[in-house]
């Protein structure tokens, strides 16, 4: 659908391709005498119920799929960082469409019952009045639907193993949902591309739902491994894992769920480094939160944990004749990655310049390792120490561009300074897709 290396406006051009493909599929699919004569009250509000509920349905669906952490969907949206910023946008889209939904079946007058219920005879013939039923399960589901997706979209302050568990809750709504879908479409739709594309949906989401409820979202992705080392300093903690059985092939600059208490569950971090021949692993996670912020005290060597991955597309696989790369804070971590993958290979970068953002470069540990990676890879090292100067911005970056037509552009940071940056580097004209940034928040 887009470039692998997506910019944030894409998950936006996404969501309105599948808003436009309703809609036409909906005018394909309604009966060639609806719009013969002008519209009364009653077939609006049929048709806007109709139409709601479908875009509502299909959304929720395309919310779920994406962070089934499926290859054939995770590449082309570039990475599975940008598919849960479209899982996240989605959501919210769907929790807006089901309240407008309800609000359409609730309106005074008589207009919920607009609705058509042909298989309403047939059900009280068993006794049971099947649509009521469903109807009712249906509503009190995407209440409680809709209030969880706007807690979890905006009370960040949820920790994240209630957030963990509020999702496994949203497949079981989503089969319910499912139900209601289906068995209140109207026969005569079922046969036509609106049908079809409400058969498909259920048939992808259903199949990510199960997946979801029964824990086996990246399970073939999995690798157990033990501690094999661990160093803390200045509120970061280094982890060495090896691997038991294989190594965890990746890119540098890739991400891994790793789980060190199945209680709390899996957290993504950036792969730091590795040793492919020895199964070593490591990560270098900063203490940002409570969880992170105890692990250096519950940590021990020997400990067992499960590594799932690699996953991400802040790969360094460019085009540009120049790369620029710019880290503030733990972001750090991916091009430390790339560095000492150069080393290995052996391979030089004159065409490289680093732009390192550090609160003090004479306690930051990792100035004196960089500046040993630079100098054997060929980058162009810039440390940036908010001590001593003023904070780096996008004026200083082009200053030292050759061609800044032909450069591009690898940040990981605070979301924040990075959304400075890529709103400077469209201001200037040039290509958003030559603006890679890792969003590094699953929710």
């Amino acid at each position: 659908m887009f470039a692998s290396k997506a910019a944030e406006p894409a998950l936006w051009r996404l969501l309105s391709i599948v808003t436009l493909l309703i809609i036409a599929l909906w005018w394909l699919s309604a009966p060639r005498d609806l719009f013969s004569a002008p519209l009364s009250v009653t077939e609006i509000a049929r048709e806007a119920i109709l139409l709601s509920g479908v875009w509502a349905y299909v959304l929720l669906t395309l919310a779920i799929v994406v962070v089934m952490r499926w290859r054939w969907i995770e590449r082309p949206l570039g990475g599975l960082d940008r598919c849960y910023r479209l899982h996240k946008w989605a959501g919210i889209a769907t929790g807006a469409v089901v309240l407008l939904h309800c609000v359409l079946e609730w309106l005074p007058g008589g207009l919920a019952r607009a609705r058509s219920q042909p298989s309403a005879d047939a059900s009280r013939q068993l006794g049971l009045d099947w649509n009521a039923a469903t109807q009712e399960m249906a509503e009190l589901a995407n209440g409680t639907m809709l209030c969880a997706l706007i807690a979890i979209a905006l009370l960040r302050s949820i920790p994240y193993r209630w957030f963990r568990k509020t999702h496994r809750l949203s497949a079981l709504l989503y089969l319910a949902t499912t139900w209601h879908a289906l068995l209140l479409l109207p026969p005569q739709l079922r046969f036509t591309p609106l049908g079809a594309l409400i058969g498909l949906s259920a048939l992808f989401g259903c199949a990510a739902a199960v997946v979801s409820v029964t824990g086996g979202v990246g399970r073939r992705r999995r690798v157990r491994g033990t501690i094999t080392g661990l160093e803390a300093h200045n509120g970061i903690l280094e982890v060495e894992c090896t691997l038991a059985a294989r190594g965890l092939p990746h890119r540098p600059g890739q991400f891994a769920y790793v789980c060190f208490d199945p209680a709390e569950g899996p957290h993504p971090f950036t792969i730091a480094g590795a040793d492919p021949g020895a199964r070593k692993i490591r990560f270098v996670i900063k203490a940002l939160g409570d969880y992170t912020g105890q692990l250096a005290n519950r940590l021990a060597e020997g400990q067992q944990v499960t590594i799932e991955g690699p996953y991400g597309g802040f790969d360094f696989r460019g085009t540009a004749r120049e790369q620029v790369w710019v880290a503030g804070g733990i972001g750090l971590t991916p091009f430390l990655a790339r560095l000492e993958y150069l080393r290995w290979l052996g391979r030089r970068s004159p065409s490289v310049t680093f732009f390192y953002c550090t609160r003090n470069a004479a306690t930051d540990p990792y100035v004196s390792r960089l500046r040993t990676l630079c100098t054997q890879t060929g980058v162009t090292l810039a440390l940036v120490d908010s001590a001593r100067q003023r904070p780096l911005d996008f004026d200083a970056i082009a200053a030292g561009l050759r061609d800044p037509s032909g450069a591009e552009l690898w940040f990981c940071g605070p979301a924040r300074f990075g959304a400075t940056l890529q709103r400077a580097w469209r201001t200037t004209g040039l290509p958003g897709r030559r603006f890679h940034r890792e969003w590094f928040e699953m929710r």
